[in-house]
């Protein structure tokens, strides 16, 4: 039993809930608001690869691990939604998405990674890699709790941008560059240096599969998406006082 395609069916609904919330309120036009599904539909796709890959057994062949697949398969959900910034449609529609998505809402959506939990209860029971778990996984589900704490103190107001955009960037470090280098040191091939089992093919077995093909690039795609928007209301806030004091 895994709750990973619950995690996916989240993370594909959840742009489009901003993008009918906004249009709802009139912040975006319907182009705008037809624009966002580029993305989603790209992350559908690449969802549906990954499914095939791991149902075919593909994502467990010695083939796949020497296409060093932990350090560029996860950069492609990322890509795809930002790629989708490149029309100006597309970039006009997210930004006006993320200016009005209350803060919160960004931190509450990495409350999903407390599912890590579910990595820590395989390491215990010798399935997991624990060198994987130490730096990757407990850290992850640490971000995961801690974004209960960080959404409530955005509701509440009691949390600058200054330092929404340090913990997104905590989240993006979690991961980013680590999992994706000590998962490609963990698979068989010439820059294995972990050999010992349980070995990172353990999360190329569908449907854990999925996880860093899919669920964790999503995560991180939303913490850079919450950077750029606390980055904005920042400096948005350091313009209006500096045209205040002249």
């Amino acid at each position: 039993m895994t709750i990973i395609p619950l995690l996916i069916l989240f993370q594909l609904l959840f742009l489009p809930f901003l993008a009918w919330r906004a249009r709802h309120d009139g912040h975006i036009n319907r182009k705008q608001f037809r624009a966002t599904f580029l993305p989603v539909v790209g992350l559908m796709v690449w969802t549906a690869i990954a499914v095939s890959l791991g149902i075919s057994g593909i994502s467990e062949s010695e083939n796949f691990y020497e296409l060093y697949p932990a350090l560029w398969m996860p950069v492609i959900p990322i890509a795809i939604v930002f790629a989708s910034l490149a029309l100006s449609t597309g970039l006009k529609a997210i930004t006006s998405i993320l200016d009005v998505t209350p803060a919160h809402w960004l931190a509450f959506f990495q409350a999903g990674r407390i599912s890590a939990i579910g990595t820590a209860y395989h390491t215990l029971q010798g399935n997991f890699p624990l060198y994987f778990e130490v730096a990757v996984g407990i850290p992850d589900l640490c971000f995961g709790l801690s974004a209960l704490v960080v959404g409530i103190l955005a509701m509440e107001q009691k949390i600058s941008s200054r330092a929404l955009i340090t913990w997104h960037l905590i989240g993006f470090l979690i991961i980013v560059p680590t999992a994706p280098l000590l998962l490609q040191l963990g698979l068989p091939g010439s820059l294995q240096v972990f050999p010992h089992q349980p070995t990172a093919e353990a999360v190329y077995t569908f449907p854990m599969s999925l996880a860093p093909i899919m669920v964790v690039p999503t995560f991180v795609t939303f913490n850079l998406l919450g950077i750029w928007r606390e980055r904005r209301i920042f400096l948005g806030k350091l313009s209006h006082n500096q045209k205040g004091t002249t």
